[in-house]
């Protein structure tokens, strides 16, 4: 074997690929530790540098896509690792995927770079709102199709910073990543302005100067003022109701085991009972709480209502005939279990389902958790809830389960059906102690912004509490050590406003549709410049 020839064969290798995957790598890296439960939300206002600087050098497409679907899914791989706990393989598929919806971007960032790079402002402003738009337009799609997942776009690293975040009743959680995207061309484009461009232009009093700049500062203080200009707090307190909920946070593990099924139902017993002493309007269980189902367990947990004299609002499993609903259920002190109930409707591909074509495959079925398959809802239920004031008022809870608080539509649904608040059950238990309650908690945040109401969640684990409209979180249940992640119960004071709604929750994603006319209509100028370059060149001697 010739040693040397390996090592100058390595030393190619590193000369052509080093540099790309550090700057893939870096901006990913970047992008990892700003996305929950890392306290590193300021990184994605400069996550792409690494990016754009590699980039400029105009490296070939092929290379392009390559560094990018590589670390992109290394990204994904530890952002969701804890998918695995419930299917390795469908953590693989899901992760390649996620990175692969990205690649346009990248190779569309390639093609516009050099106007970014132009001496001209009103060229690199081009740069400057389609490739926010083109980012846009990427996350929009993950949430459709059989394989939808908009798990963590850029918009949840802010999910603790709710100054940045006031925008969103208008647009939609879209417009943060659109700003986001913005801000990091504009640093990079005023980097190179002091580095580069302003070396190739008149020295003058002026030439220092970068509008780009002045244009990211004047989106960010676009983005923070309606954080000062909102109603007054005094005027919300006149008009919100409050309703006291006692939320039960069991941390059952091994859940499907028949050998943990009285323990499981001791906890939730124990807990449920501690919370009715405190005579709580409603007492709210995570998502599948039931150890064997409702169809088994439904005599006890009724009678637990009973002894309580509290409606539980319970995550569990309903099974009709041979179909398994994921559901949300009202079980009533006086007359038990609710004929109508919420059916979880986008259910988790390889987890709850196995999705279309792969379905088809002979085996693959046994992917699926230890409940079997699934079937989707189709529509909203809400559940009514008296209130224990004078007036007996009367509310209606909109309920959503598991992920389903990441596809706003879903909310949206909710709000258009009237609701007054929103539940969301969930059952992150599934995935240890990772990240995974955060990141998903991060959701809810931009959900409640979006809608204008009050969101409720209830986790097995964590994160358990609620969100008001203005995306901050109010009585997160916590251990002696501040965690999320323990077994516990607590009655908190939620206040709402009844049927509040959001310019974007009445007119939905407008947004993402500006920022689809604005991709397309550059990608058809830049063809037709393309053809026409083309042609001259033809013509000419």
């Amino acid at each position: 074997m010739n040693f040397y020839s390996l090592w100058l064969d390595l030393r190619q290798w590193l000369r052509a690929w080093f540099l790309p995957l550090l700057a893939g790598s870096s901006s990913y890296g970047i992008l990892f530790f700003a996305q929950p439960p890392h306290s590193s939300p300021e990184g994605a206002y400069v996550f792409l540098l690494p990016s754009l600087i590699w980039l400029a050098t105009k490296p070939p497409l092929k290379k392009v896509l390559i560094v990018y679907l590589v670390t992109g899914w290394l990204y994904f791989f530890f952002l969701v690792g804890w998918m695995r706990h419930i299917s390795p393989v469908g953590m693989i598929l899901a992760t390649f995927l996620l990175s692969a919806y990205q690649l346009p971007w990248f190779w569309l960032a390639k093609i516009l770079l050099p106007l970014g790079m132009h001496t001209s402002f009103f060229k690199r402003i081009v740069a400057l709102l389609v490739l926010p738009c083109a980012w846009v337009v990427t996350e929009w799609i993950r949430c459709y199709f059989t394989l939808g997942f908009p798990w963590c776009p850029l918009s949840t690293t802010q999910w603790e910073r709710p100054a940045i975040l006031q925008t969103i009743p208008w647009f939609g959680a879209w417009v943060v990543s659109f700003f986001l995207v913005c801000f990091n061309l504009c640093v990079a484009s005023y980097l190179h302005h002091l580095l580069v461009r302003r070396k190739k232009v008149t020295r003058n009093i002026l030439s220092s100067l970068c509008p780009d700049l002045y244009f990211g500062l004047l989106l960010l203080f676009l983005m923070v003022s309606p954080f000062f200009l909102n109603r007054s707090i005094s005027s919300e307190k006149a008009t919100s109701l409050t309703i006291e909920v006692g939320i039960c946070q069991p941390y059952l593990t091994e859940k499907w085991q028949q050998s943990s099924s009285n323990s499981h139902k001791e906890i939730l017993a124990r807990q449920t009972s501690f919370l009715g002493a405190l005579n709580p309007d409603l007492i709210i269980w995570p998502e599948a709480a039931t150890p064997n189902g409702l169809h088994v367990d439904l005599p006890w947990v009724k009678k637990l209502a009973q002894s309580v004299h509290a409606p539980l609002l319970i995550g569990a499993t309903v099974k009709e005939g041979i179909h398994n609903y994921n559901s949300v259920v009202r079980i009533r002190p006086t007359s038990g279990m609710d004929q109508e109930w919420y059916a979880k409707r986008i259910l988790v591909p390889f987890g709850e389902y196995v999705p279309f074509p792969f379905k088809l495959i002979p085996g693959l079925r046994k992917m699926v958790g230890p409940v079997g398959n699934f079937t989707a809802g189709e529509y909203p239920v809400f559940q009514e809830i008296e209130l224990k004031d004078e007036k007996k008022t009367k509310i209606s809870v909109g309920p959503l389960i598991c992920y389903e608080d990441i596809f706003p539509q879903l909310t949206r649904d909710l709000v258009k059906g009237g609701s007054d608040i929103i539940f969301v059950t969930t059952n992150d238990a599934w995935f240890g102690e990772e990240g995974c309650a955060e990141q998903h908690a991060s959701h809810s945040v931009l959900r409640a912004l979006e809608s204008g109401q009050t969101i409720l969640r209830c986790g097995n684990s964590g994160l358990s509490g609620w969100i008001d409209s203005r995306g901050h979180l109010h009585d997160i249940l916590r251990d002696e050590n501040g965690s999320i992640y323990f077994q516990g119960a607590s009655t908190v004071q939620v206040s709402f406003i009844p049927k509040s709604s959001t310019f974007y929750s009445k007119h939905g994603d407008f947004f993402p549709w500006i920022c689809i006319l604005i991709t397309a209509l550059f990608l058809v100028f830049n063809q037709i410049e393309k053809w026409k370059s083309n042609n001259q060149q033809l013509v000419s001697p």
